[in-house]
C-alpha cells in the first residue's frame, strides 16, 4: 500500500516539473553596425507573447522568423514595443535584432513567455485534469484497500 503511495506522489511530482510555462527575460548589448539573434524551440500552435525595450536614441529593426527563416513579423522599435505570434509549425524560431544604421551600441531588453496547448488546451489545464484524475485513483484505491467495519 505504501508503495502504490510513493508511486502515485511520484507520478504527480513528475507532472509538476513538466514545464508549465517556458519564460525568458534578459538585457543584452546590440553593438553599433550589428545584429544579434535568439532562438526558441516551439512546438506547433504554442502561442508567443512578449516584450522589446530598448535603451538608446535611435530606432533597431526587429524580426521573428520561422524556422525556414521566413520573416513572420517584422518590426522598427522606439520604445518599448509588445508583439505576440502563433507557432505554425514546429522547430526554431529566430528573434532577429539589428543595429545597422546607428553609431552607437543600444542595450535591450527581451522578455517574452510561450503558452504551450495539448490536444487544443493550454498545457496548464490538461496537467490539472492529471493530477486530479491521479488523486481520485488514489482515493478510491485506499477507500477499496480500507478494512471494512
Amino acid at each position: 500500500m505504501k508503495r502504490l503511495f510513493t508511486v502515485l506522489y511520484s507520478l504527480i511530482v513528475l507532472v509538476l516539473l513538466a514545464g508549465i510555462v517556458s519564460a525568458y527575460s534578459g538585457t543584452f548589448e546590440l553593438p553599433a553596425g550589428n545584429s544579434v539573434t535568439r532562438e526558441v524551440d516551439l512546438n506547433a500552435e504554442d502561442v508567443v507573447s512578449g516584450r522589446v525595450a530598448i535603451v538608446g536614441k535611435e530606432a533597431i529593426n526587429f524580426s521573428v522568423s520561422d524556422p525556414d527563416d521566413i520573416v513572420i513579423s517584422n518590426y522598427t522599435v522606439n520604445g518599448p514595443l509588445d508583439f505576440s505570434f502563433t507557432a505554425a509549425k514546429a522547430g526554431k524560431y529566430h528573434f532577429h535584432f539589428e543595429n545597422w544604421y546607428s553609431e552607437e551600441a543600444k542595450f535591450v531588453t527581451l522578455n517574452y513567455n510561450v503558452q504551450h496547448y495539448i490536444f487544443g488546451f493550454p498545457q496548464e489545464f490538461v496537467l490539472l485534469f492529471i493530477i486530479v484524475g491521479v488523486a481520485l485513483v488514489g482515493v478510491v484505491i485506499f477507500i477499496a484497500m480500507s478494512p471494512k467495519p
